[in-house]
């Protein structure tokens, strides 16, 4: 049966490499704009950075599956799964990366449910500090964001809300014991001795985020540099703002077309052929840091054995 399954994760791996290599054949790069040095420093500033994000942000995912398995799992056997699972994400459904990071699950014999809860937690918390970081550098600007898109976001907030609780109560009821087991054991994580695991995990994207937001910041300084200071701050925050709404969108994944149109919203059209500019260069650096973060995964994944799992 493991057999089967390695097989089939080959050909889901594959599948999305060549669905990596469709999406930049479809972005149709003009590598004439690429000859100015700003623009190929600001290209690998945000592939250097982004490569380690990616990489790093394995932590906070392998601390809330530590936390809710009660199992200490070494980040040199869940930095390949993780990295492996982001490339997944350029599969149709934007969802595979997710479901991915279960094989976490089978390498070191724990529940599917805990990696899975894990990576909802890492999802929220991502989508939350993303969010407060956000408008921290939008400031005022914020007002005319929510004006425009606060509709979409609340409608998808509360259309989330109703399907965990569905969820929830379906669980319930259908498995009640089980759902106490959980419950009970998934209470542990919150125990004295077991949260700075766990508050390490949620407060990690907070740091992650103000990392990105100088990135992108220094990046929109070197393509978009006749606007002001305070602009390029603003432009900034858009930038991360329109990630939240590209990734609540239905039909918009990665928020291709969003972040563009996000930024001149808020930039004006003085600026907009920079800032598409700028949105091509830092969408080529990720899908850059994405490659190479999952080359550098693969390569550990090889070299190091698996380390005998201790439980805490």
């Amino acid at each position: 049966m493991k057999k089967y399954v390695k097989i089939a994760g080959n050909i889901v791996m594959i599948a999305a490499l060549a669905f990596v290599v469709k999406k930049l054949l479809d972005m149709d790069i003009s590598y004439s704009q690429f000859r100015s040095g700003r623009v190929i420093a600001a290209l690998v500033t945000g592939c250097v950075i982004q490569t380690i994000i990616i990489i790093c942000s394995c932590f906070p995912w392998l601390m809330f599956t530590r936390s809710l398995s009660g199992v200490r799992i070494p980040f040199k056997a869940a930095m390949p799964v993780y990295t492996r699972s982001n490339i997944y994400k350029y599969l149709p459904g934007n969802v595979f990366q997710y479901v991915g990071r279960n094989q976490l699950a089978a390498d070191m014999n724990i529940s599917h449910v805990d990696v899975a809860c894990a990576t909802i937690l890492d999802i929220l918390f991502c989508v939350f500090w993303t969010g407060v970081v956000s408008v921290i550098l939008l400031g005022g600007r914020i007002a005319e964001l929510l004006e425009k898109y606060g509709k979409n976001i609340l409608l998808v907030g509360i259309a989330g809300v109703i399907v965990l609780a569905a969820i929830i109560i379906a669980l319930r009821v259908k498995f009640a014991e089980k759902f106490r087991g959980y419950i009970s054991k998934y209470s542990k994580a919150f125990e004295k001795e077991n949260r700075p695991q766990l508050l390490s995990g949620i407060f990690y994207y907070f740091v992650h985020n103000c990392v990105s937001a100088g990135m992108y910041l220094i990046c929109v300084m070197l393509v978009v540099p006749e606007a002001s200071f305070s602009e390029q701050l603003v432009l900034t925050g858009a930038f991360m703002f329109a990630w939240i709404i590209g990734f609540v969108t239905p039909g918009a994944p990665g928020g291709i077309g969003i972040r563009e149109g996000v930024m001149i919203f808020v930039g004006g059209d003085k600026y907009s052929d920079r800032i598409i500019l700028f949105a091509l260069v830092m969408r080529f650096s990720s899908i850059l840091a994405d490659v190479i973060a999952f080359a550098i995964g693969n390569i550990c994944g090889r070299r190091l054995a698996p380390s005998r799992v201790e439980q805490q």
